[in-house]
């Protein structure tokens, strides 16, 4: 029996199918994962109150460096007086933004791989750090070497959120990265005065040292920056919301309850 001449269509090759996680990235803003339990009036004062108390205590801690620390001998009591009040203000945000945001009514249906990631790297990060304020770059200046501190302790707590996996976690991680990307660009600019200076006054021996002063910026904010950018933009994400049981980008995060 002779063939048909005509030839068969190509069979159509079958994509593979996305992953939860990647479905998360390229869902719509606009819908809604998880159904929301709006925050009540009462407890959105108690959390508004709660943001309040930690931004006074931050503000505190951070008046107490700029006037109080220098011409001092840095001790125990000194770290404890800076970084108690910090710590505490840190702890008083991340309490009050989560009982602001509206709680979401369902566990989260995958867990991101990025959240652990993010994490580890967090925690290897830390103790380069911590190691290398105390071997590397000591400083005389107390409120450089309390500036300098700023950085290990804060990536030690955005270590802490990532890990963590709730909406405390997710809080914490994305307070404490802005804090360490924050505490980095204030030392860039630390830095650059001082190169200005530096190059001002003492001539070609200035000039020198300004140009490794640059280096250090460049070397800074692939070292210290970019971690916490990239964790914090992950956080933002809707992947990243998700996995941290977090209402999506479409959703106002300190949603009132309906009278």
């Amino acid at each position: 029996m002779a063939r048909s001449s005509k030839s068969r269509p190509a069979a159509k090759k079958s994509r593979p199918k996305p992953s939860r996680v990647e479905e998360a990235d390229a869902a719509p803003a606009s819908k809604q994962l998880y159904p929301i339990v709006p925050v009540g009036a009462a407890q959105r004062r108690q959390g508004l109150s709660e943001l309040a108390l930690g931004a006074v205590l931050i503000l505190a801690a951070a008046i107490i460096t700029m006037f109080a620390i220098d011409g001092n001998v840095v001790t125990p009591a000194t770290y404890a007086m800076v970084y108690g009040p910090t710590i505490a203000g840190v702890a008083a945000l991340v309490i009050g933004s989560a009982r602001l945001t509206p709680v979401t009514a369902r566990a989260p249906l995958y867990r991101d791989p990025r959240r652990k990631i993010y994490g580890v790297l967090a925690v290897i990060f830390w103790l380069v750090y911590t190691v290398c304020v105390l071997k590397v770059i000591p400083n005389r200046l107390p409120s450089a070497l309390l500036h300098l501190w700023s950085m290990p302790v804060f990536t030690f707590w955005m270590a802490v959120g990532l890990l963590w996996g709730t909406r405390h976690g997710w809080w914490l991680a994305v307070i404490s990265g802005t804090a360490v990307i924050a505490s980095a660009i204030l030392l860039i600019l630390r830095i650059l005065v001082s190169a200005a200076f530096l190059a001002g006054v003492y001539g070609a021996f200035g000039k020198a040292a300004s140009t490794f002063a640059l280096v250090a910026v460049a070397l800074l904010v692939e070292v210290v920056v970019l971690l916490p950018l990239c964790a914090v933009r992950f956080l933002m994400s809707r992947a990243g919301r998700r996995a941290y049981v977090m209402p999506d980008p479409g959703t106002p995060i300190w949603r009132r309850a309906r009278a």
